[in-house]
């Protein structure tokens, strides 16, 4: 297969005078479409966009292709702490809420963004989600408007005569139908023993919303991962496009330019330098004819904009940077999914970390699947999931509900608040060598809570200042706290059915204060980061916004936002295949534009 044909800054931009950098000449390089970051949207955005043999477009991604053999293995690609990944990771604020602890923040950056070291799972949310969405003001957005853009994109192999499933898309997902471990039927038997059934296809729109199943994952055919740089982007394509579509890899935009007329703003153009290594001093310069779309992602787009001169006046002053464009709401809104493990003890050889202490059975496994793609290395670290709605969940932890109106998931009021992921590994922020073990990751993952991305400083090359902003609605508590408790009770049911689990890192008793205290203690990250440039109707007002239903920036012409930063509010999904969905529905609104 061809390599995807990477440029770098001189083969795209015009260079700038070193001693006024944003002098602008009036020959620079034009393409009618740049889009910044080719991430999970950006790559879906490209390809879709260079579709039209009569427009030229330019995507600048801060990283390299880094397209290896490594990085297609579904067990190795999913660890981003590996050697060679292609993860950023900083730390954030203290969590004011959560005994001051800082939690670790991450990003992609390479092309395909993180649909390259994520868990490859595959998951749209139920309808009540995107109807929610409509609900608050996003015209065509609700479910049925979103559905054909999640099947335009697929090719599932698992749910051939599913009607809601795409056949024929170019991004390839299959059921994870072959599970190893043991202790995974004892924990489905145990949520079912509890009320809650297990379903064939968690992404059926007719699935309740209180329910487990097995995850999709995202495998193109040869049991390496699809992520979306390789299904929407592959080399033979760029090759074929390279006219009309140009990739800019290694490369920072530093900021979007925007013009003034008439009181008018429009978005013209990018100002961008070589990432790595920098050669400084030497800017560069590309205008943009038709649109700029911002894809990089809900912690670097709200920076670029705020970098620009659009976000909070009084925080962009702060930081030396001349307002362009009061928006209140850019950076403001960060959600994320809440996640509390339990972390259970089980025989070493019914876990991943048998592949830690073993090097035969690492070595005899990586055999397996280097010949024929089945084994230990083909697996996500997360087999399936079960999701319920926190109001039937008793105090106790026990799952009640005699209505089935309850479980109409169509409906937004009926929509799960909690997940729990069973995964054949550790989930804590530490190691604990030696020993085999399952975790059920309690996710919240309706939160009412907020944080937010600020500028750290006005250089384009600082991390964000992100506060996840944790518990700074105390009702987070309340869902969690009948997550934990829904947790034990299938894990007694484990040890009762035979199953030899073992408590390990578990609340010390069952009251509110205990499990507050085990929160805290243990809260973490799901990486699910969303809604810093949400979508809505004003962009001031009771509930502010940045972009409207077309994802056009409010107030600025020429410019779009296409990312899980653009979600009205977090879904209880995990956010790859939406945001592919959100990058497929931009592409028709920017095609149906041209028309005009």
């Amino acid at each position: 297969m061809p390599k995807v044909l990477e440029l770098g800054p001189a083969d795209v931009g015009t260079p700038l005078p070193a001693n006024s950098w944003e002098d602008v000449p009036s020959d620079a390089r034009t393409y009618d479409f740049i889009i910044i970051g080719g991430g999970t949207a950006g790559c879906v955005l490209a390809s879709r966009l260079s579709e039209m043999e009569d427009v030229s477009v330019l995507v600048i991604e801060q990283g390299p292709v880094a397209d290896t053999w490594a990085s297609r293995v579904p067990l190795i690609s999913g660890n981003p702490y590996r050697s060679g990944s292609v993860a950023a990771q900083w730390w954030s604020l203290p969590m004011r809420e959560a005994n001051s602890r800082y939690l670790q923040v991450m990003r992609a950056e390479a092309l395909g963004g993180t649909s390259r070291i994520n868990g490859l799972l595959y998951t749209r949310g139920c309808p009540g989600e995107y109807n929610h969405w409509r609900d608050l003001g996003s015209a065509g957005w609700g479910y049925s408007d979103v559905e054909p853009y999640f099947v335009k994109s697929e090719n599932t192999r698992s749910h051939p005569s599913s009607s809601f499933r795409g056949k024929e898309g170019v991004w390839h997902n299959r059921q994870f139908d072959h599970v190893p471990y043991k202790v995974v039927p004892f924990v489905h038997r145990a949520f079912h023993n509890a009320g809650i059934k297990n379903y064939e296809d968690i992404n059926s729109p007719e699935m309740p919303a209180a329910g487990s199943g097995a995850f999709d994952i995202i495998e193109d055919g040869s049991y390496h991962r699809d992520s979306v740089d390789r299904a929407f982007l592959p080399g033979a394509l760029t090759h074929q496009r390279r006219a009309r579509l140009k990739i800019c890899t290694n490369t920072l935009v530093t900021k979007i330019a925007v013009s003034s007329v008439d009181s008018r703003r429009r978005a013209t153009g990018v100002f961008f330098e070589a990432f790595v290594p920098r050669k400084a001093g030497i800017h560069y310069y590309a205008r943009a004819r038709r649109e700029v779309i911002l894809c990089a992602g809900a912690l670097g787009s709200p920076q670029l904009l705020m970098l620009s001169g659009i976000g909070p006046e009084d925080h962009l002053r702060n930081k030396g940077i001349t307002p362009v464009h009061d928006l209140p709401a850019v950076g403001n809104y960060l959600q994320d999914h809440i996640g509390v493990p339990l972390t259970f003890q089980v025989p070493i050889t019914d876990s991943l970390h048998e592949l830690e202490v073993s090097p035969l059975k690492a070595g005899a496994e990586l055999v397996k699947y280097v010949f024929t793609g089945r084994g230990m290395f083909s697996l996500p670290f997360q087999a399936s999931c079960t999701v319920v709605p926190s109001r039937l969940l008793d105090a106790d932890g026990s799952f009640s509900s005699k209505d089935p109106k309850e479980l109409d998931a169509s409906v937004p009021e009926n929509r799960p608040e909690i997940e729990l992921m069973h995964l054949t590994s550790n989930s804590i922020d530490y190691d604990i060598p030696g020993k085999g073990l399952f975790t059920l990751l309690v996710a919240h993952i309706r939160p009412k809570s907020y944080g937010s991305v600020r500028l750290a400083t006005g250089n384009p090359r600082e991390r964000p200042e992100v506060d996840l902003g944790f518990f700074s609605n105390p009702d987070d508590y309340v869902a969690l706290r009948k997550g934990l408790r829904l947790g034990l009770r299938v894990a007694a049911d484990v040890q009762k059915q035979g199953y030899p689990l073992e408590d390990l890192i578990v609340p010390e008793g069952k009251s509110d204060e205990d499990l507050d205290a085990f929160i805290r203690s243990n809260v973490r990250t799901v990486f699910h980061y969303t809604s810093t440039c949400r979508m809505g109707q004003q962009p001031h007002g009771e509930r502010p916004s940045v972009v409207d239903a077309e994802l056009r920036v409010h107030g600025v012409d020429g410019l779009r936002v296409c990312d899980a930063s653009i979600f009205p509010e977090i879904l209880g999904a995990h956010t790859m295949a939406p945001v592919v969905m959100v990058a497929e529905k931009c592409a028709d609104m920017i095609k149906k534009d041209c028309v005009r």
